[in-house]
C-alpha cells in the first residue's frame, strides 16, 4: 500500500493516540481558525521526487564480491513514516553481518535512522551521501505519520514506537495534530464543513517538521560516535570500493541505476508552504479531481499545502499553474473551516 492510495481513500492508519478509529455518528464539529491561504504570505515552494517502487519497497540482503549489502529503498511517500521500522529491521539485518564498520549509503529519513540506530547498539557507523540534511528529499516530505494498513504487524509496532519516543520531545519539531480526513464534495454545503464534505476520520495524528528533526537526527548520530562523508556512487563499482564489508544501501531513487533495478522510478510532488500559524492545530487530507488530494499539515516553520503526485515525471522545475490550483483548492476549504457544524460517515 501506497501513499497515493490514503489520498484516495481506500486505505490507511493514522499513527495516533488510538489503534482504530470507529465509525463515527453525525455529530457537531468545534469551528476551527482557517488557513490564511494568502499569496503574500507564501514563504517558497518545493518541488521533491519520491523514491517509489513498483510492487513495494525493498528491504533484503546480497552478497557481492565479498560485499555483504542490506538493501532499504523504495518507500515512495511513506519513507518517513515508515523509517523507525524498516530502519529497525535493516539494522538488524546488518548487524547479523558485521564484522567491523558498517557502512550506510544515503542521507535521506532511512539512511540516518538506520545509522542512529546502529551507533547506538555501539558500532562504528559511517554514513556516505552526495548531499545532506537540509538538502535531501526527505526534507521536502510532507511528514504526516501514516502507517499502511498491509504494514508487517512488527516493522509497524518499531514505527509507532519509534514515533512516540518523539512527541512533543523539545527541539525536535514532533506532535500531535488532530487529524480530518475528508471525503469528496457534497452539494449538501449546509449540513457539512471543509466545502461541503464529510469527516470521515478525525484522529490525533503525528505530524513531523522534516527541517527541525532530520537537524537533530544528525546531531544525535553524530553525538554516538557517527561519521559522515560526502561521496558520489554512480555504478555499482563505486560501492564495491568501500573499505566496510557490510553496507546498507538507503539510497532511494538513486538504488535503481545503482543496482539496475527497473521498478524503481520517481514520483514528482510540489509543496507550497505559507507562513507559520500557531493557531492552527489540525490537518487535513481531501480527495480533490485533478489534483489527487488537498492535504495542509501545520508545522512550527509553516503551513505545508499540497496536492500533488505525478509518476514517472523527474522535472524538479516549480509549476505556476499548480501552486494557483493549490492555493484555490486550499482557499475554498478556508473559508468553510470556521462554519464546520456536521460530520460523520
Amino acid at each position: 500500500m501506497h501513499r497515493r492510495e490514503f489520498l484516495t481513500g481506500t486505505a490507511g492508519t493514522f499513527l495516533t493516540a488510538c489503534t482504530t478509529a470507529p465509525r463515527a455518528a453525525p455529530r457537531v464539529l468545534t469551528p476551527v481558525p482557517p488557513v490564511l491561504v494568502q499569496r503574500e504570505r507564501i514563504l517558497k515552494t518545493l518541488v521533491g521526487l519520491r523514491p517509489y517502487r513498483t510492487g513495494g519497497y525493498r528491504l533484503s540482503e546480497e552478497t557481492i564480491n565479498g560485499k555483504n549489502l542490506v538493501h532499504n529503498y523504495g518507500h515512495g511517500g511513506d519513507g518517513v513514516s515508515l523509517s523507525w521500522g524498516c530502519a529497525q529491521m535493516a539494522a538488524e539485518r546488518a548487524r547479523l553481518r558485521a564484522r567491523g564498520k558498517i557502512a550506510i549509503m544515503g542521507s535521506g529519513v532511512m539512511g540516518l535512522t538506520t545509522g542512529f540506530i546502529l551507533a547506538s547498539w555501539g558500532h562504528e557507523v559511517s554514513i556516505y551521501a552526495k548531499d545532506f540534511p537540509p538538502n535531501t528529499t526527505s526534507n521536502i516530505a510532507g511528514a504526516l505519520i501514516l502507517v499502511p494498513d498491509d504494514t508487517d504487524p512488527r516493522i509497524a509496532r518499531y514505527c509507532h514506537e519509534g514515533w512516540e519516543r518523539y512527541v512533543g520531545k523539545p527541539g525536535y519539531g514532533v506532535k500531535y495534530v488532530n487529524h480530518r480526513f475528508l471525503g469528496e464534495r457534497n452539494t449538501d454545503t449546509s449540513a457539512n464543513g471543509f466545502l461541503g464534505r464529510r469527516v470521515r476520520r478525525e484522529n490525533p495524528t503525528v505530524l513531523v517538521d522534516p527541517g527541525i528533526y532530520l537537524a537533530r537526527l544528525v546531531e544525535d548520530f553524530k553525538s554516538l560516535g557517527g561519521a559522515l562523508y560526502s561521496k558520489r556512487f554512480e555504478t555499482t563499482a563505486d560501492v564495491l570500493a568501500l573499505e566496510e564489508t557490510t553496507i546498507v544501501n538507503c539510497t532511494g531513487l538513486g538504488a535503481g541505476d545503482l543496482f539496475l533495478d527497473s521498478k524503481v522510478l520517481p514520483v514528482r510532488g510540489q509543496l507550497t508552504l505559507l507562513q507559520p500559524q500557531p493557531e492552527i492545530d489540525y490537518s487535513y487530507i481531501a480527495r480533490e479531481p485533478g489534483l489527487t488530494s488537498l492535504y495542509m499539515f501545520p508545522r512550527e516553520t509553516s503551513i505545508v499545502l499540497g496536492g500533488t503526485r505525478k509518476r514517472g515525471v523527474a522535472s524538479r522545475i516549480v509549476d505556476p499553474s499548480i501552486i494557483e490550483r493549490v492555493m484555490e483548492g486550499h482557499g475554498e476549504m478556508a473559508s468553510w473551516a470556521g462554519g464546520a457544524t456536521v460530520a460523520g460517515v
